[in-house]
């Protein structure tokens, strides 16, 4: 240890010299670092990168280096706003003699511990000598032979005042927010260094399921046997990198000996900036690869940049100033009741947990809402269905116009569409609002318009041309074909996301029945109990629920969980009236089966009910996403009548509006933006007029449309009739029992016959 004495020493003298010198040194090192990747060990299996979390998340990596500890404590400093608004913190600790600092709490709208580390002070030698530190140590857990770790990053989290007040502050936490709360680990540079090893510890030691483990800069902690034992452990971890960060470059990677160089784990995500003039237009994100060292992400570039380590999405990842190893309480005999110190000086704020759960009843106004086990009756009585005399008639006369009807329909649209503006009815519905995400949103667009795909044997067997990408290895288990009512949809397993997926189609072009439900906007009482003044839209509303979908897709679902554990998740999703299915399903999950871990995600979807139902429905499946594009006419459908805005039809939150963008009409990207909670919000797709159907037909690049206009039919392959039913209506089940085996081969069928529905 002599050295690192003499090293210390040598660099206090240096003065401001020593960063020409530690850069001198960095700079022969990445010389020596490139070269072949050595394969890691681990399953196939990928965690989803979520956009939205990372922007939420570089927020609270940023937080930790505010140097006022009051105001990180009340939450009130300057880099406290925004996604992390709300948060409260739990317990701060800075330790003096390693000058580290980290704070754990919770933000209720992820349901989550939130654990984050800051990196390292640009003038404290303390921080330096574990940065420098590359010598490798024995990680002594249990099962992981040959793991080697960076002795620098391990003590400065294992053997320092760190580990057991962070470790404490979290069995707080879940004592208070229950066992099942989410924990998320964070950190920038260093602070990633340290997230890495907390979060393994959170699992090896401590026993804990949920954590998720994301940083930004983090450089190598360890070797390659390290990082396959890291990947398999704590799989849902990624590292962002930006762009020519010269940090994660470091310790470097050695090709000449694979075994004994540091190696990075997986999912590294790699930012690079998209610029025109000197102006960052927007950043492209690059899943990498399971290596850990994709040689076409941040290291197919020189690691040279200090600029790209200091920001991440546009947020400073460093001090306010530059300054040595000190903290600032702007009120101390406030904060006296909250601090303590030992004999080395460290310093811990503590807070003690409230005894509220976030996850207990909420009472909003007057509306309380219940356990979502509750069983509640069932709903409308089938008696009201599309077999009514006023529907016939208008069935007959949509029948004798031929090729007329689109344009009576599209000129009943103009019209209606003239008087849909004006204010907004405030919702009632608690301030916990679900996060965003732009990848799964990628992923069940893909599940959305295979759901139109008409050749069952492909769509059965996942081998349609819309069944690749990001939805490959998707096992279906059931494909429903009404019809009666000319609906589709079908229930299967995503291994990838641990999730059952439920899709529904939206209108058929020709379909008749379909233009009866799209048009039917009569509002139909919702006779749940407990949701007094619900109203539903009744054609919508008989698609699901007075149709064959409902029993098969309940079915499907059961079958599922039976196989895949009951706390598999379930994601709803479907495009235009498949969207409005996908939201009374959805609710329908939660509200009659007792569903807990229940998603909607829809695509261009109409207004589905009023203003109370979309209170309720905000509150009991929260979980929901509508997104929009930009001038998609169908969402701006049935209208909204603001001088009704009791009786008129309104949309629930969370609004995603894409718009599209060009810059000088060369780059094309979409921009995303988060609507505010009351459903309709006026910024949004409200301050458009919903004139495109071309929108609407189109959502992230995907095509959301039957491949050809046609009558609505389907092809089937004879090879696959021992899995077709059919009921006396003629409707068509395809089903599978589920596998003994988690992972099925399918062949491609060949297609003969076509049925006429």
């Amino acid at each position: 240890m002599m050295w690192m004495y003499l090293f210390i020493a040598f660099l206090q003298n240096m003065g401001q010299k020593r960063w020409l010198c530690l850069l001198a040194i960095f700079a022969c090192l990445l010389s020596f670092s490139c070269g072949r990747v050595l394969k890691l060990k681990g399953d196939d299996v990928r965690p989803v990168y979520n956009h939205t979390l990372a922007i939420t998340l570089v927020e609270y990596a940023s937080a930790v280096y505010m140097s006022d500890l009051t105001e990180l404590f009340n939450w009130t400093c300057e880099r406290c706003n925004g996604l992390t608004k709300g948060f409260e913190v739990l317990e701060i600790i800075f330790d003096v003699e390693h000058c580290l600092q980290a704070y754990v709490g919770v933000a209720k709208n992820l349901n989550a511990i939130i654990i984050a580390f800051r990196g390292t002070q640009e003038h404290s030698i303390q921080n330096w000598v574990s940065d420098l530190f590359w010598k490798q140590l024995d990680l002594n857990y249990p099962d992981m032979p040959d793991a080697m770790v960076h002795h620098g990053f391990y003590s400065a989290y294992h053997n320092t005042t760190v580990r057991p007040a962070v470790l404490s502050a979290v069995q707080r936490a879940k004592i208070s927010y229950g066992a099942n709360i989410n924990i998320i680990v964070t950190g920038h540079s260093m602070g990633g260094a340290m997230a890495t090893f907390c979060g393994l510890d959170l699992v090896v030691n401590e026993g804990e399921e949920n954590v998720q483990v994301m940083t930004f800069g983090q450089p190598r902690v360890g070797n390659a046997d390290f990082a396959s034992y890291y990947s398999l452990l704590v799989p849902n971890t990624f590292r962002i990198t930006h762009e020519h960060d010269m940090v994660p470059h470091l310790p470097p990677y050695y090709f000449h000996f694979p075994q004994k160089t540091y190696h990075h784990f997986p999912t590294e995500v790699w930012v690079r900036d998209l610029s025109f003039s000197n102006l960052v237009l927007l950043s492209m994100e690059q899943v990498c690869d399971n290596t850990g060292e994709d040689p076409t992400c941040s290291r197919s570039v020189v690691g040279n940049s200090i600029s790209d380590h200091l920001r991440y999405f546009g947020v400073d990842l460093k001090c306010e100033s530059w300054r040595q190893c000190t903290i600032v309480m702007s009120n101390d005999h406030e904060m006296e009741r909250f601090s303590k110190k030992d004999s080395k000086g460290n310093l811990l704020l503590s807070r003690t947990v409230p005894s509220t759960d976030i996850n207990g009843t909420k009472t909003i106004g007057s509306l309380e809402i219940l356990d979502a086990n509750a069983k509640l009756a069932n709903p409308l009585n089938s008696k009201e269905s599309l077999a009514e005399n006023d529907v016939v008639e208008f069935i007959v006369l949509l029948q004798n116009m031929g090729q007329k009807r689109c344009f009576f329909l599209l000129s009943v649209f103009a019209c209606l569409l003239f008087l849909s503006h004006g204010r907004v009815l405030n919702m009632k519905r608690d301030d916990g609002r679900p996060v965003y995400n732009h990848t799964l949103a990628l992923t069940l667009v893909e599940y959305t318009s295979a759901v139109y795909m008409s050749d069952l044997t492909e769509l059965f067997t996942w081998t349609c041309e819309r069944c690749n990408g990001l939805t490959k290895g998707f096992q279906v288990i059931e494909i429903i074909v009404d019809i009666q009512h000319c609906l589709q949809g079908y229930v299967g397993v995503a291994k990838d996301l641990n999730a059952i997926v439920i899709a529904f189609r939206g209108t058929q072009e020709h379909s008749i029945q379909n233009w009866v439900s799209d048009l039917f906007w009569k509002q139909l009482d919702l006779n749940y109990p407990d949701m007094p003044d619900a109203m539903v839209h009744h054609g919508f509303y008989s698609a699901y629920h007075n149709t064959t979908v409902r029993p098969a897709v309940l079915g499907a679902v059961r079958r599922a969980k039976e196989y895949y554990g009951a706390n598999i998740n379930i994601m709803v999703t479907g495009h235009s009236m498949g969207g409005a299915m996908a939201a009374f399903c959805g609710l329908d999950l939660v509200v009659n089966e007792g569903e807990e871990n229940v998603q909607v995600m829809t695509f261009g979807q109409p207004r589905v009910g009023n203003a109370a139902f979309a209170s309720y429905y905000s509150l009991l499946v929260p979980n929901t996403f509508r997104i929009t594009h930009d001038r998609d006419i169908v969402p701006h459908l049935p209208p909204y009548f603001y001088l009704f805005p009791q009786k008129t039809y309104h949309h629930f939150p969370t609004e995603v509006w894409v718009r599209d963008l060009s810059v000088l009409k060369l780059v094309h990207f979409g921009v995303e933006k988060v609507c505010d909670k009351t459903g309709e919000d006026p910024t949004c797709c409200r301050s458009v007029m919903g004139s495109s159907i071309s929108d609407h037909l189109w959502y992230f690049g995907v095509e959301m449309m039957c491949e050809t206009w046609r009558q609505c039919s389907i092809v089937m392959s004879p090879e696959i009739e021992s899995y077709s039913r059919k009921d006396s209506k003629g409707n068509v089940f395809l089903s599978r029992t589920i596998p003994s085996t988690k992972v099925i081969e399918t062949k491609t069928l060949s297609k003969t016959g076509v049925s006429s529905l």
